[in-house]
């Protein structure tokens, strides 16, 4: 193929990914525009319940906040602040928990879910502290005691830092 062929061939290729390349991009821009919802449910620290935040709202929209299944049900309305956060706090039942405002509904998640990852931020503080305090002396140390009791959690985690610190090279 001499040059004046290949050029030819070339030239419309070039031309038709330029053109889907800045509608992708105009695309792209028109989608950032959209509000993105993002909700999350996480435990509190009264037993029993759970906070739900919604961010990414339409300010001073309502939203809808619903849980739990058919026979036990949890709804709560919201308006979203100027930033576009809404949030509840409830005794929600087991089950999914949504959010809906203007049409557009998010899954935010389980009650499983947040007292799965409750349980493993617990687990991770006491491993945390258990390791630390027990390497800075080389003894083993005791989980805190308080007026409140010791989440189960955050024991096991402790108990087991403070075994990892003292096999460890620190000690």
């Amino acid at each position: 193929m001499n040059r004046r062929m290949r050029l030819a061939v070339l030239t419309p290729v070039v031309v038709s990914t330029l053109a889907f390349g800045s509608a992708s991009l105009l695309g792209g821009s028109a989608q950032a525009a959209a509000p993105s919802l993002a909700c999350s449910v996480k435990q509190s620290a009264t037993a029993g319940k759970f906070d739900v935040t919604l961010t990414g709202g339409q300010p001073g929209v309502q939203v809808t906040f619903t849980g739990g299944t058919s026979n036990n049900r949890f709804t709560s309305t919201s308006l979203a602040n100027d930033s576009g956060v809404a949030s509840t706090s409830g005794f929600i039942p087991v089950g999914a928990v949504t959010a809906e405002q203007g049409g557009s509904k998010i899954t935010c998640g389980t009650v499983k879910e947040a007292e799965q990852q409750d349980a493993r931020a617990q687990y991770s503080a006491g491993f945390k502290k258990g390791f630390d305090e027990t390497k800075a002396n080389c003894k083993a140390a005791a989980p805190p005691q308080g007026l409140t009791q010791i989440d189960p959690n955050f024991e096991k985690g402790f108990n087991a830092g403070a075994k990892a610190a003292l096999e460890s090279k620190f000690c």
